[in-house]
């Protein structure tokens, strides 16, 4: 069951701490534990939510083409602002069958389309010149969303951009800074979640030419990231929540709770964050904890 009411808060929150957008059903969404039902309901509710304060970009990426494009439609029918579309997974298709899957789906909407690569969770990679392939058909491919962790390959897809609007946003939290620096339009990040004042003042800070103050806060942005290591993905962003006071609630099955030992090395980081007045005013002054 979805907490519609907490979410709307999440949102509101989110929102109120200078975000550019909102990104729904995405893997710390667990969009992949939703029934397709329950991420168009999800969806709508996020469009009625954010209610056009910000860009929403929902992802509607499934296994197969068809089911892509039925997500994608409906979430176009719904009003999402962009559509992501997350590479298929647990299937491995060739180069052109992958391009192919694209560019069907581009051309089966007229709202803006981004891809979401993240080849650690679907053991599949999307290559610059695969993108290049997939912006060459389609106008209305927009953009990237990389969590790829390759820093090198960067360059390359900031550089479709050069002919055509095209953006690429990283997607890992501890890359932001050197992304930015390599030409990346922004992020859409995990850790915002717990986070977002932290994310929001480094990406204004580089943009205002502070590196100093960028590579500060980066490197206290690093540990949380790192403590994804601590449990089974994606159930460390929502302990964090819940133990600095914001609903996020459990992780559905067969992901479980975080072992005692392990949220004790999570409230450090924490810590170090509420120290630094980069948790959410609402939860600053909340002891870090949790339900045992």
């Amino acid at each position: 069951m979805i907490d519609y009411a907490a979410w709307q808060l999440l949102i509101d929150q989110q929102i109120a701490a200078g975000v550019d957008g909102i990104f729904a059903t995405g893997g710390q969404g667990e969009f992949f534990s939703l029934t397709l039902e329950e991420r168009i309901v999800a969806l709508r509710f996020c469009r009625q939510a954010v209610n056009r304060r910000v860009p929403l970009y929902g992802n509607v990426g499934c296994v197969t083409t068809r089911q892509s494009i039925d997500l994608a439609q409906k979430a176009e029918a719904e009003g999402i602002d962009y559509a992501v579309v997350i590479t298929p997974y647990y299937i491995k298709p060739t180069e052109s069958e992958l391009v192919d899957h694209y560019v069907e789906i581009c051309r089966a909407v007229h709202i803006p389309v981004l891809a979401y690569n993240i080849p650690e969770r679907t053991g599949l990679e999307l290559t610059p010149a695969m993108t290049a392939r997939i912006a060459a058909q389609c106008e209305n491919f927009v953009g990237l969303k990389d969590s790829s962790g390759k820093l090198d390959q960067l360059p390359e897809f900031v550089a479709i951009g050069r002919e055509r609007p095209f953006s690429v946003f990283m997607g890992r939290d501890h890359m932001i800074l050197p992304a930015l620096k390599l030409g990346c339009a922004g992020a859409v990040t995990a850790c915002a979640n717990v986070a977002p004042k932290a994310f929001v003042d480094l990406y204004r800070a580089f943009r205002q030419g502070d590196l100093q103050e960028a590579a500060r806060l980066q490197s206290l942005i690093d540990p949380l990231r790192q403590a994804f290591a601590l449990h089974t993905f994606p159930s460390v962003v929502k302990e964090a929540m819940n133990r600095i006071g914001l609903p996020a609630g459990p992780c559905r099955r067969p992901v479980g709770p975080m072992p005692a030992e392990a949220r004790a090395r999570l409230d450090a980081v924490l810590e170090k964050l509420r120290e630094e007045r980069l948790l959410p005013e609402a939860t600053a002054g909340t002891q870090a904890g949790g339900s045992d």
